[in-house]
């Protein structure tokens, strides 16, 4: 008997005429190693790659792209239909007001810088269309010319409740990268995440949720999994922030009131992007991976419903997981205990993520302004994940590239995060 491959594909993809997009198999297929397979994409347009299928329009219409996966014996192990939806850029006749909302993956900007160049400006690679006045990215959280709401380590429940879940402490940082979401305890025994490295700050979230009190001062000892584990001496630390949507009068999250804050006027479109900080809580440790992922959804529910209130006509986009490093990266983040040791298990619950995010924006009542971005297939994790040189072995001087970072991209990563959101937003505008 055959064995059978999942293969996760979106309802549609967004194109953009005279955009090249390109559709990553290793995204897609559920499978340790989707190459050992035979992968036979079909579609009356654009061409079909080892790794990728690519297209770049050239007029506005709709694509049926059909992927098959067969084993050596030819039998079809695994089969996936989506469609390819094709606009041409246009400027919108007012501007939109865009709400970007998420963790670490957008509280840089990075991404959400991208789509705004490609919208506004005039030159740079892709070429950008130069509709100085079609978009507004909006929030509390200013980025270079852009403004959000996302911070590092957060989650969906993060943005329901007044609960400061991280502290910053105040340090001359000299630690590079990749001691990212290395554990440290302080001097009453809690164990803190290093979460966001800043140059005169480090940021620190509750690992595995505890609500110990945040210390009044160093050292910070090294517990696992950082490069530089000399103890981090500080003079104080204090409380990261709480949900910037919290109305403390209310006693709940008020966009409304939110939005008078911060003189917005109105929210057209929302993108959401969240759901990989949650593997280490105590509900994704018990649960089934479906039946976390629908925890995640019914508190996804609370904040789009909460934003729908305030702003009737507003438009949601959930975006799902881009995808981690496949070579190292995870390792050289979180070392190699469970869940994160096990690659091909973090691709299953990312996988699972996106379907649950799908269903959720097909079902009765959502389905009208709530939009599903599989950002996975456009999202090229085996090459766009920070990696260096390291030898093969300890004997030898030969290198080969090994993983740095689990889960956040290099700045190409980024841009291709930003491709996706692009192409959708062409299709609002």
């Amino acid at each position: 008997m055959a064995e059978s491959i999942r293969v996760i594909l979106p309802k549609k993809y967004d194109l953009v005429v005279g955009d090249t997009f390109q559709l990553f198999y290793r995204g897609v297929i559920e499978a340790p190693n989707p190459y050992v397979y035979s992968i036979v994409t079909i579609c009356e347009k654009g061409k079909n790659f080892p790794r990728y299928f690519e297209y770049t329009p050239e007029e506005p219409g709709t694509h049926k792209l059909l992927l098959n996966i067969y084993d050596a014996a030819r039998n079809l192990v695994g089969s996936g239909e989506t469609t390819l939806q094709v606009v041409a850029a246009k400027a919108p006749k007012k501007t939109v007001n865009v709400l970007c909302i998420g963790d670490s993956l957008t509280q840089a900007g990075y991404w959400i810088n991208e789509v705004n160049r490609r919208i506004t400006a005039e030159g740079g690679a892709p070429c950008g269309h130069g509709f100085q006045n079609a978009v507004r990215f909006v929030g509390s959280h200013k980025t270079g010319e852009v403004a959000n709401e996302a911070y590092g380590g957060w989650q969906w429940n993060s943005f329901l409740t007044n609960r400061p879940g991280a502290m910053w402490v105040e340090y001359p940082n000299n630690l590079s990268a990749d001691n990212q979401h290395s554990i440290w305890k302080d001097v009453n025994g809690a164990l803190w995440q290093l979460e966001t490295l800043q140059i005169d700050y480090l940021k620190f979230n509750r690992y595995l949720d505890h609500d110990a009190p945040v210390p009044a001062c160093g050292p910070l000892v090294h517990e696992k999994n950082a490069v530089n584990t000399d103890p981090i001496y500080f003079k104080s630390a204090s409380l990261a922030g709480a949900s910037p949507f919290y109305n403390e009068e209310k006693k709940d999250i008020d966009i409304a009131a939110y939005a008078k804050k911060n003189a917005i006027e109105t929210i057209d479109v929302v993108y959401i992007l969240l759901g990989c900080n949650g593997l280490m809580s105590q509900e994704a440790m018990t649960l089934s991976r479906p039946e976390y992922c629908k925890t995640v959804v019914e508190t996804g529910k609370q904040l789009v419903s909460k934003i729908k209130e305030a702003f009737p006509d507003v438009q949601v986009k959930i975006l799902g997981q881009p995808g981690h490093s496949m070579n190292g990266g995870m390792g050289a983040n979180y070392g190699a205990e469970l869940p994160f040791t096990d690659s091909y298990e973090i691709l299953h619950y990312n996988k699972e993520l996106d379907l649950a995010y799908q269903a959720w924006c097909m079902e009765d009542g959502w389905k009208d302004y709530v939009e599903f971005i599989n950002l996975s297939g456009q999202f090229d994790c085996e090459y766009n994940m920070p990696a260096s040189p390291k030898p093969v072995n300890t004997r030898s001087k030969t290198t080969e590239i090994v993983g740095t970072n689990g889960h956040h991209p290099t700045m190409e990563g980024y841009m291709q995060i930003a491709d996706a959101v692009y192409r959708n937003l062409m299709g609002c505008l």
